[in-house]
Order: C-alpha cells, then sequence, then structure tokens
C-alpha cells in the first residue's frame, strides 16, 4: 500500500504553526497511489508510486509529476532523498526464492543510474545526497553481517570511498545530515560520525532501545521505550536527548516515523490518550525542537513523511479502503 503527501508549515513560530489550519491540495499520479518520500526543499518532491509497469520512482514539481523508468528488472524503489538540485538517490530491491539483490541509484538525466559497490561487496544502498551531490550510503556483502559506510563523490563520478574512523560495523547508518555527517546505530546506542570522530548521542534514566529516524542541521530525531512507553525522541545540536510529548510510534505498519527539518520543526506518531490509533498507525502531531505544538491534519486520515527545509512536508491521506493518495497541505 502506498503512501503519498505534502504539508507546507510556517517556520516563523510554533505559536503560528497551532494557530494555523492545514488545507490540502491533491498531488496528481499516474494511477491511484503514490509515495513522496524526499523533498527538494522548494515544494517539490521524489517518492514511489503505482504505474502500469509496476512500482516507479516519480518526481513532483510546478503541479506535474515525471516518472522515471526502472533499473533492469528491479522491482522495487526506496526513493531516500533529493537536493536542490533535483537529483533523486535511492535503492532498488528485489527478493525471490531467497535470493535478493540491492542497488543503490541516483538519477541523471531523467533515468535512473546504478551507483558502483565498493571490493568484494554485493549490495548497496543510498541514504542521502547534499546540494554539493554528494552521495552516502553503505554496502554489504551475503555473509560476513558488517555493513560498510561509503561516499559516492560528486567531484569523482564512477567512484566509491569509505568515510575515515568508520571500520565495517553490524549495525547500519541511520541518516545523512546536509554537511556529511552520518547517523549510527551501533551496540552502543545512536552515534553521530563527523568528519572522522564519533560522538555518542545522550541518553535519559528509563530510555531504552533508541533508534533515529532523521537528521538535519545536528539536530536527530527517532524513537525509544521510554518508562516502558513507546515514545518519540529528540536530540538537540548538543547531543541530549528529549521524550516528545504526546508521542508514540509503531515500527510494524510500515506507516512512516519521525522526521526534522533544519529548523527542528519535527513530524511523528501521538498516542492514542491524545487521539492516536496504534493499531492502524495513525495520529501524527508537529513539536518544534523537542516542545509539542499541534496535532498535524485530520488525525484520522492523514500521514506526513518528510519535512522540507522550506516548511513543505510530505505524507499520505488515506480513504476509506485504506488506500494512501499523494496530497499537499498548507498550513495557513
Amino acid at each position: 500500500m502506498l503512501l503519498a503527501a505534502a504539508l507546507l508549515v510556517p517556520t516563523s513560530t510554533a505559536s503560528a504553526a497551532a494557530a494555523c489550519t492545514w488545507r490540502p491540495t491533491a498531488l496528481p499520479v499516474p494511477g491511484q497511489s503514490g509515495l513522496p518520500t524526499a523533498t527538494d526543499h522548494q515544494s517539490g518532491f521524489a517518492g514511489v508510486a503505482s504505474t502500469a509497469d509496476g512500482l516507479r520512482p516519480i518526481v513532483w514539481k510546478n503541479g506535474a509529476y515525471s516518472v522515471l523508468p526502472g533499473i533492469g528488472n528491479l522491482p522495487g524503489y526506496e526513493v531516500a532523498d533529493e537536493n536542490r538540485a533535483g537529483t533523486i538517490v535511492g535503492t532498488a530491491r528485489v527478493s525471490v526464492s531467497g535470493v535478493s539483490v540491492s542497488t543503490a541509484f541516483r538519477s541523471r538525466g531523467g533515468v535512473l543510474e546504478e551507483l558502483p559497490k565498493l571490493g568484494n561487496n554485493t549490495k548497496a544502498a543510498a541514504l542521502g545526497i547534499n546540494d554539493a551531490g554528494d552521495i552516502t550510503g553503505y554496502v554489504w556483502g551475503d555473509s560476513s553481517g558488517l555493513t560498510t559506510v561509503v561516499r559516492w563523490p560528486a567531484a569523482q563520478p564512477g567512484t566509491v570511498t569509505t568515510l575515515p574512523g568508520l571500520a565495517p560495523d553490524p549495525t547500519s547508518p541511520q541518516a545523512v545530515d546536509e554537511d556529511g555527517s552520518v547517523l549510527l546505530l551501533r551496540d552502543s546506542g545512536l552515534a553521530v560520525w563527523r568528519a572522522g570522530t564519533i560522538t555518542r548521542l545522550g541518553t535519559l534514566p528509563g530510555l531504552r532501545f533508541p533508534g533515529g529516524t532523521a537528521f538535519s542541521n545536528g539536530r536527530v530525531v527517532g524513537y525509544a521505550t521510554y518508562d516502558d512507553k513507546k515514545a518519540g525522541v529528540y536530540w538537540d545540536q548538543q547531543g541530549a536527548a528529549h521524550v516528545l510529548p504526546n508521542s508514540s510510534y509503531n515500527l510494524s505498519n510500515g506507516n512512516p516515523q519521525f522526521d526534522i527539518n533544519r529548523d527542528g520543526l519535527i513530524t511523528g506518531r501521538i498516542d492514542e490518550a491524545h487521539g492516536g490509533n496504534d493499531l492502524n498507525g495513525t495520529g501524527y502531531g508537529v513539536w518544534r525542537q523537542g516542545a509539542w505544538v499541534s496535532n498535524f491534519g485530520d488525525i484520522t486520515l492523514d500521514i506526513p513523511s518528510r519535512i522540507g527545509d522550506d516548511g513543505t512536508v510530505a505524507g499520505a491521506r488515506m480513504d476509506a479502503d485504506r488506500t494512501y493518495h499523494p496530497y499537499a497541505w498548507r498550513c495557513s
């Protein structure tokens, strides 16, 4: 089932966001459904949509869409990021009879270009691309259980390099900041790699099993179990942890998790005490730098997924048949 939508949020004050009304506008798709999972931070989005040829990457800009052709016979696509130039990156996957393929890609000239793997690694995934065109992701093999964080530098097309101070590790990187810093989930908890140095993020008494979902301007958002309750967590630019008030999360239904933009605007699940539905994975809210702002849209239907630095957010609107349709909201 596919998701899609977009949201425009004023970035001036939390009180302005709390006082606004979310006004929806449908995003066009070639079929019925689509999911924008990336933004160019200029009111454009990218993601996937159902087409007559199956699931394909799609880009929305200025009220229109463009469908990108797939790579070979790979049917599964995840668009992870888009920069201001409109280049998208992501991962194409397929798994048949216990054999899996995972290929990192970028867009160039309206087609998808496979990114090279490193050494003997057979699989690759892309996490992010910055405005300079540098792509960050990871590679791994079939049997070692180790992932290696890599970069595909814009200045050296067709090459892939490792990052200093990041040896192969059993866990995967979670997200990438614009400056190239990488959010890591390790056995010791969440940490940030920045220019060759790894720094652990803070914790709180009662905070267990943390995971990260987004990383922007030195701020991280994710989730954890806090005092035996599933909750969203915000880590500020100093790495201190803050539990998001009224928050919850559900990792089992595939609905979008918490996201954050460079100004610290956050969207994510709200708990059942404040109108969320853990079974359906619906009910979302808005926070700013850890402080509660408001519910997001219709808490029974609207599912935001990605926030742009311009205040736009991608998400989904669910109909009575639980089909997800692309939308854009403006906060006014």
